[in-house]
């Protein structure tokens, strides 16, 4: 592991010194802020020199992680580093560094506490067929799927297209993943081609029959099997345009999902941190869900600067529980990528997919609102007056990855 800023001589007590797993996004940079301007010493651990966190004036220190380091040379280096700081937590960002963590918990507690959920909720909650059962179960309104090996051996017959199809088991190790994060059958032959792709992992996926809306993702803290504190937003803008991470939001309060979704954390006896994401149709006031994710969502910038600091409250939850106090969470606050947000644009402009019945912008249209969005109304995810130089490193990694077609939200490639 390669020391990116040298941490100055520590003097906050061991439970407020904490290494922050942040990958190189907006998403564990808006982590390390939250932390730090609560008073902890965070120290960032970022996957490469551009990682925003590691330029961030609120990261007591920063190191990289060996590239392609096999996972248990990943929790040597973290168990290591977190000794040589004496450091009292380790909060992870992604799904993948929580797998790995929370397979060698052992190595790590009680000395040092990882901010990661319990091997049998993160499996559950991660299985997407398992979720939709239990939504089946619950009542909670949930699209008609089944796995596209069964269908296909069915003949597609049992569901109505146009349909959507998704990796289940995301972090099962032993399988592999689609190539596309969602994909869309229209018909019976987009069906067979898409089964053509990935035939041999057919069983790792899920197809189910498509509803039309928006993605509504919920940022839940479930402390003593109750939640604590909600943060909700409305995903605007894609990318890639046809189901990919929210690259623009605005925050939002709708009870019915939040209902639904404190009712399925509490059925798998999930505690900590959480978001539970849905299809919300703005017109019919009607919703399916979706997913959950074991970890702070892609939107987190957004949930904080709304007013959940998920993060902070997270770490209380475990070092000071009796200080826990909700804060008021400010309803339509707008925020974007600015990198994610430009290749939405060139995306609809070069005529990208888009999912069913979606209509296309013409590229004028689509140029003027990415343009009305740079105004003061619309807050970006990076820039922030005190800490400017995330911003501008930022703004080099935007120019190497304008016109891509795919987004990393979460800093796990």
């Amino acid at each position: 592991m390669k020391c990116l800023k040298p941490p100055p001589p520590t003097r906050k007590p061991r439970h407020k010194r904490i290494v922050a797993l942040c990958g190189d996004t907006q998403v564990g940079l808006w982590m390390v802020r939250c932390l730090s301007r609560r008073g902890l010493e965070v120290y960032a651990v970022c996957r490469s020199p551009q990682g925003l966190s590691a330029h961030s004036r609120y990261a007591a220190g920063a190191w990289m992680l060996t590239p392609n380091a096999a996972p248990q040379q990943l929790v040597d280096e973290l168990h290591a580093l977190a000794v040589e700081l004496d450091a009292g937590s380790i909060m992870p960002i992604s799904e993948g560094y929580h797998a790995t963590l929370i397979a060698q918990r052992e190595q790590f507690e009680p000395d040092i506490h990882l901010f990661s959920p319990a091997r049998q909720q993160f499996d559950k909650a991660t299985n997407k067929d398992y979720m939709q059962s239990l939504c089946r179960e619950l009542g909670v309104p949930v699209a008609k799927g089944a796995t596209l090996d069964k269908l296909i051996a069915d003949g597609g017959e049992s569901l109505r297209f146009p349909l959507v199809l998704r990796t289940s088991r995301q972090n099962d190790k032993s399988t592999q993943w689609a190539p596309w994060k969602a994909a869309y059958a229209r018909d019976k032959n987009e069906l067979l081609k898409l089964h053509d792709q990935v035939a041999s992992l057919a069983d790792n996926v899920v197809v189910q029959e498509y509803h039309p809306g928006v993605e509504d993702h919920v940022q839940i803290l479930m402390h003593q099997n109750q939640p604590f504190m909600v943060g909700e937003y409305i995903g605007e803008h894609h990318m890639p345009l046809a189901g990919g991470v929210t690259v623009q939001r605005v925050s939002c309060r709708h009870e019915r999902l939040i209902h639904d979704a404190v009712r399925l954390l509490q059925a798998i006896g999930w505690d900590g941190i959480a978001g539970v994401q849905f299809h919300y149709d703005t017109e019919t006031n009607q919703y399916i869900f979706l997913e959950i994710n074991p970890r702070f969502i892609g939107g987190l910038p957004t949930v904080i600067m709304a007013g959940f600091e998920a993060p902070f409250l997270l770490w209380q939850s475990w070092f000071e529980p009796e200080k826990m106090s909700p804060t008021t969470y400010q309803l339509g606050l707008r925020t974007r990528i600015l990198g994610g947000d430009a290749n939405w644009m060139i995306g609809m402009v070069r005529g990208d997919e888009l999912p069913p019945g979606q209509k296309r912008l013409h590229r004028c249209s689509a140029a003027a609102r990415f343009l009305f969005n740079c105004g003061p109304w619309t807050k970006d995810d990076v820039f922030l007056l005190g800490d400017l130089k995330p911003f501008w490193v930022d703004c080099h990694n935007m120019v190497r990855r304008l016109g891509a077609k795919s987004f990393d939200i979460i800093g796990q490639a």
